[in-house]
């Protein structure tokens, strides 16, 4: 690792200080005035779902621009009930879903906080030139809409918002659900460049430590038996895959989302209310750092992983080609070399398409690891850098965090590199008889081309991952791949297979058969193809 000159890094930003939910903005994103906005208001279809006694309106799930530069992505439905989408604002910073309040069918883009628990909405009489480009609620919007004389005030790490306190009822994921939340009249520039309409709290703080002193939307779901167990899980997609199955579950993990077992890591405890759980360790590519006593926060609302300065330098020594200035680090755009974080006894890769963040030009990339110490010496603050590659449960009974990993999610690629495998060993989890958790390695892989395909998973594109018997020595798996320049042999009539190195026709023949066989031996579940 090299030292950049301050001329070669002046685009990188300084970070602000942080608290909870981490407005930073990188100094590329554009800031969006008043002048570009224009509201986004969809209006309810079909039957009004009743439960409870309150109307739900339906919201209609179609591309919106809410402005030239408010790009909301839309996700899919979710897979199954009790869920909302979770769309995102084109580049994997800000994830979001939508809820509707009272009687109006204008949909608010609330951004996911899982590192506290306060909810506000922009507020109708927001005196602040930030609310001009954002959805506002306020009198007129619902006819069930209170507002009291209780004031409230949330401080974030480079901004604030202030108000009052309101009631009405929460719209979202097929729920009703009655709720005191801020309407804020006074909101920091810092919120301009983000495409949200306010904050939808998931912390751990009750009603004691929180700045908005009222039961938050899960101790309501759980209070009046609408979820069965206090939880909630969460899949953040990026925007690159083009899949956008963003996905939000109360009460119910999806298991559709993860392969085997979820890997719990209990929290530690804090006044916070933060999701803050042990560190194991980190490294490159299984060279690990030999960290010891660290800490996670594991924050939806935070778009990068944050570390203390020594951990994110100890870290991008690892990453060949990687340089520093202050906070700050870059890497080469067509970097390999695949992150991980190990909770838990298991380690979770953070593949290149996370942390290798915008092209600065020179073949040199942002790192999206930043060096800069957010609370504690020993705390790291890990977002949705980490959090993409990962499914992650939030258990407020069990006090717990649980990861799981979708197999064509285990790594994903930033950048083909031809003839590069992008494959690598992961651990995941098991549930032996004894009931007792154990680590075993995913199987190795090899890289079989077809052309015209590619996948936003663990392979190149235009590249189809089998299992391979191979194994390296001490007992792990390690993968092997295939050049897609290296074929040659017919496979089938419409795809062209071969074996780099000249192994002969035998292997092409083992490989054809086990191509054709497959389907009979192995059950390959999620593997997704997107077109080039």
């Amino acid at each position: 690792m090299y030292i950049l000159s301050s001329s070669a890094v002046a685009c990188l930003s300084l970070l602000p200080v942080v608290s909870a939910f981490y407005p930073y903005t990188p100094v590329y994103s554009e800031i969006h005035s008043r002048k570009d906005f224009h509201r986004s208001v969809r209006r309810a279809e079909g039957t009004p779902n009743t439960r409870d006694g309150s109307v739900s309106l339906s919201i209609r799930r179609t591309p919106t621009r809410r402005a030239n530069n408010y790009n909301i992505i839309r996700s899919q439905p979710p897979t199954q009930s009790n869920s909302a989408a979770i769309d995102q604002d084109g580049t994997d910073f800000s994830y979001m879903v939508t809820v509707t309040f009272g009687s109006s069918s204008e949909e608010y883009h609330m951004l996911l906080d899982s590192a506290a628990s306060n909810t506000w909405v922009m507020g109708g009489d927001c005196v602040s030139d930030v609310c001009n480009a954002h959805n506002t609620f306020g009198n007129g919007d619902s006819t069930s809409l209170t507002i009291s004389d209780k004031t409230f005030s949330v401080v974030y790490g480079t901004g604030q918002v202030g108000g009052n306190l309101a009631n009405d009822t929460a719209h979202i994921a097929g729920f009703n659900v009655p709720l005191t939340f801020g309407l804020a009249s006074n909101v920091s520039s810092d919120f301009l460049s983000y495409p949200m309409d306010g904050i939808l709290g998931l912390g751990r703080g009750d009603a004691t430590s929180n700045t908005i002193e009222a039961p938050s939307i899960m101790d309501i779901l759980v209070s009046k038996s609408l979820i069965k167990t206090k939880l909630f899980g969460v899949h953040l997609s990026r925007n690159s895959s083009g899949v956008n199955d963003g996905e939000l579950d109360f009460g119910t993990p999806n298991s559709q989302l993860y392969d085997g077992d979820l890997t719990y890591i209990p929290t530690i405890a804090n006044t916070n209310g933060f999701w803050e759980v042990a560190v194991d360790d980190a490294g490159v590519d299984g060279e690990t750092l030999g960290v010891k006593g660290r800490s996670a926060i594991i924050d939806t609302g935070t778009s990068f992983v944050l570390m203390p300065s020594d951990d994110a330098i100890a870290l991008h020594k690892l990453i060949s080609g990687s340089a520093q200035s202050g906070e700050t680090f870059t890497v080469p755009c067509l970097a390999t070399e695949i992150v991980q974080l190990s909770f838990g006894g298991v380690t979770f890769n953070i593949s290149t398409a996370d942390y290798v963040g915008r092209n600065l030009g020179g073949g040199a990339c942002a790192s999206n690891i930043i060096g800069r110490q957010t609370f504690g010496s020993t705390q790291w603050l890990v977002g949705d850098v980490y959090l993409k590659n990962v499914y992650t449960v939030f258990d407020f009974d069990g006090s717990r965090v649980g990861f799981g990993v979708k197999g064509e999610e285990k790594v994903a690629s930033a950048t083909t590199v031809s003839g590069t495998p992008f494959a690598t060993p992961v651990s995941v989890t098991e549930k032996p008889s004894t009931g007792q958790t154990s680590i075993i390695s995913a199987p190795t892989t090899t890289s079989i081309s077809i052309p015209s395909l590619s996948t936003e998973s663990n392979v190149t594109p235009g590249s189809l991952l089998i299992p391979s018997k191979t194994s390296s020595p001490a007992g792990t798996t390690a993968p092997t791949a295939v050049s897609q320049q290296s074929l040659s042999a017919s496979a089938s009539p419409t795809h062209n297979m071969a074996v780099r190195g000249g192994e002969g026709s035998g292997v092409v023949l083992a490989l054809t058969a086990l191509i054709v066989l497959a389907p009979f031996l192995i059950r390959i579940e999620g593997l997704r193809f997107i077109c080039l």
